[in-house]
């Protein structure tokens, strides 16, 4: 075997060594922390993440980076690294996943609000905005859901937060455009009906 095929070799069970940690995590939560792959791959790591991500953006997935509070980004060793789709899902894919329309329009006005909080509201305050759209019980329910799902994360102190699926899965800036559109054009279908109620009466 020449020099050039040992260090190809080598090179592929570095990458087959950084997926399966992503991949097959021990840990509650999935992915991998950077200081476990510097300590499985060497200090070299994030070149060989970067090589890895070119590969899996071939078959639709991707490496994502996520720091888990903003004091650490830069800090690599401390960020989690995990694989998702490289692109969002369409809306006609949401129901093979089990969700409902009314699930999800609850997750996104969820979602949007805490952003605009620094990612944490006061729970109470999260159901009393939706109970406009849908009843209590429904409400609470719908957010217990997101919870076990980890998309949304709810403390001790009477908070929720957004959960680690969502820092993975969901487009930040994506969601609040979409949840604008939305709006929108809720207030222009109200509009309209008023309009209509108008020309009726």
């Amino acid at each position: 075997m020449s020099k050039g095929e040992e260090e190809l070799k080598k090179l592929e069970k570095k990458l087959s060594i950084a997926l399966s940690l992503m991949v097959a995590s021990g840990h509650r939560l999935p992915g991998v922390r950077g200081w476990e792959l510097r300590r499985r791959l060497g200090k070299n790591y994030p070149k060989l993440i970067e090589s890895l991500n070119s590969r899996l953006r071939e078959i639709g997935l991707q490496v994502r980076i996520v720091y888990d509070q903003k004091s650490e980004e830069g800090d690599i060793d401390r960020a989690r690294f995990y694989i998702v789709l490289a692109d969002p899902l369409n809306i006609s894919d949401i129901p093979t996943l089990g969700y409902s329309i009314d699930e999800l329009a609850v997750l996104s006005a969820t979602l949007a609000y805490l952003l605009t909080k620094n990612e944490k509201a006061n729970y109470k305050e999260i159901v009393e905005m939706l109970e406009t759209k849908y009843q209590k019980w429904r409400v609470e329910a719908i957010l217990e859901r997101w919870v076990r799902r980890g998309y949304l994360v709810k403390n001790d102190d009477g908070t929720i937060a957004i959960g680690w699926r969502t820092k993975v899965e969901v487009d930040k800036q994506e969601l609040l455009k979409s949840f604008v559109s939305i709006t929108g054009q809720d207030k222009t279908d109200m509009s309209l009906r008023n309009e209509d109620s108008d020309i009726t009466t």
